[in-house]
């Protein structure tokens, strides 16, 4: 498979007209279907070509590249215009279609992000044999940089696509928009059999760097995948979907280089159980994860719960990640069996019961002593204390903690009862709840106010109270007792948790 892939990458296509200097995706689309089968449209070096529509491919073996097969920055730009309504820059679902030496800017910043949108390269479906090149992928509207989706029919599935030598992100931004929409996006995300992803370097993915959705017979060889240096980053090799029935047949993972700039959750992550979903039912091999290098702020290296059917995972090197992990990340929100092994600076871990058949892992693994599930769970180092000023704290009920702070939580829950958390237990509450609730939408309100008294209130009548109006000034939230504290104007602690239930 990867002689013949590197004889469609490296000779070059015969153009059929002059090159493409200027215009828009019609001026494309026109070329591939005036061209039909065989048809190759060539853009000028450094033409930019604005679309407020999607470019597709309209028969086999057409393609669409830059004159000259350049790989810098003199290919040919494709960019979405700013108020338009695609995301998805080019489509096509066709045997042998290929993309090459070309660079795509989805511009979420120009043209905005778009939750259901696709993602800036849309192939794959029931095709053979297509091919993406020395392509540049950026700054997609929706999910993805680089999408080769499933056929959706095990019996004829997507087979053989090849993706070599592109240079993908940034992809997304990590946290939620005003709407509450997840910005993270994938670098390449691969549901096709048999295919090769190798030579691919992604700089700044968000969600996963290369996503493997099953694709049995896969390789996936000698990446670089870098995490963004503003925004945290998922993971950056995940083996953690179920599609063709949670098969990863074949699939080897080999040879990758992975380096965690601000963050990474996970290195290469395998199984049904170690992504923020839980799958019913264990994915399968025999795969092979090998001489893959993993530096820097990655969390967890390599994490595998969930698995089955044969698993390899040898000479891989974490020498380069950083420790103490607690240096750049937190694992405050984890559950218990993960956070031992965030303690104990593990970098290849499993669950023994969810890892079954036969096995062979790499001498550094450590057993956790319990279902480690959601590796997402770690984030960047928390503070260990928060400080409010009088009138700066007015939370409605069930809104999130006010206070999210290093192995401690405080917040304000749906009977107005005020609750100090640490390891998910309560080590303090105020007590005062309200057997009816507070009601949808919520009459409660936590507030510090303006007179630096705390109080919780129901329809702003007041419940609860710290008793501190016209002394309190400050209120400090701590992760150790007395968990929070008020402050008079000289800094003298007139309140804390010990004068109250």
């Amino acid at each position: 498979m990867a002689k013949v892939a590197a004889l469609l990458v490296t000779l070059p296509a015969v153009a059929s007209a002059a090159c493409i200097s200027s215009g828009d995706h019609s001026t494309i689309n026109n070329a591939l279907r005036s061209g039909g089968a065989g048809a190759v449209v060539q853009l000028c070096e450094n033409a930019l070509i604005k679309i407020t529509d999607q470019i597709s491919f309209t028969a086999d073996d057409q393609e669409i590249s830059t004159q000259n097969y350049p790989t810098g920055n003199t290919r040919a730009t494709i960019q979405v215009a700013p108020g338009s309504a695609t995301n998805t820059l080019i489509a096509g679902r066709f045997n042998r279609v290929k993309i090459k030496n070309v660079q795509l800017d989805g511009n979420r910043a120009g043209a905005g992000f778009h939750q259901e949108g696709g993602a800036n390269i849309e192939i794959g479906g029931q095709s053979t044999g297509q091919v993406v090149s020395n392509v540049a992928s950026r700054n997609p509207r929706g999910w993805s940089c680089l999408h080769v989706i499933g056929s959706g029919n095990d019996g004829s599935p997507c087979k053989q696509a090849t993706i070599v030598n592109n240079d993908i992100g940034p992809c997304g931004q990590s946290g939620y928009n005003d709407q509450g929409q997840g910005l993270w996006a994938d670098g390449i995300s691969l549901d096709c059999t048999d295919s090769l992803v190798q030579g691919n370097t992604i700089n700044g993915p968000t969600d996963g760097g290369i996503v493997i959705f099953g694709s049995p017979g896969s390789t996936i060889n000698n990446n670089t995948i870098v995490s963004s240096p503003d925004y945290l980053g998922f993971g950056a090799i995940n083996m953690v979907d179920g599609q063709y029935q949670g098969s990863y047949a074949g699939v080897k993972v080999t040879n990758n280089k992975v380096q965690g700039n601000k963050i990474f959750n996970l290195g290469i992550g395998i199984g049904a159980n170690v992504w923020s979903f839980n799958d019913p039912y264990a994915l399968q091999g025999p795969a092979e994860i090998t001489g893959n290098s993993i530096s820097g702020h990655v969390v967890f290296p390599i994490a595998v719960n969930g698995w089955t059917g044969g698993i390899t995972v040898t000479g891989n090197d974490a020498s380069g990640a950083t420790k103490p992990k607690s240096s750049f990340s937190d694992a405050s929100h984890c559950v218990g069996p993960i956070q031992e092994v965030f303690n104990q600076n593990a970098n290849f871990v499993y669950f023994p019961a969810g890892v079954t058949g036969s096995k062979n892992l790499q001498p550094e693994f450590a057993a956790s002593s319990g279902n480690m599930t959601n590796f997402l769970c770690s984030g960047l180092p928390l503070a260990d204390a928060k400080t409010f000023q009088k009138g700066q704290l007015d939370v409605v009920s069930d809104s999130g903690p006010f206070a999210d702070l290093h192995g401690v939580v405080a917040q304000y829950q749906g009977d107005s009862n005020v609750v100090v958390l640490q390891g998910g237990k309560p080590v303090w509450a105020s007590g005062h709840t309200l057997s009816q609730g507070c009601g949808k939408p919520s009459g409660c309100r936590l507030r510090f106010g303006a007179d630096g008294n705390l109080g919780t209130y129901y329809n702003n009548a007041l419940q609860w109270s710290s008793n501190t109006g016209g002394r309190g000034s400050t209120m400090v939230v701590m992760n150790k007792a007395p968990w929070i504290q008020i402050k008079d104007g000289s800094g003298n602690v007139i309140w804390d948790t010990t004068k109250s239930s």
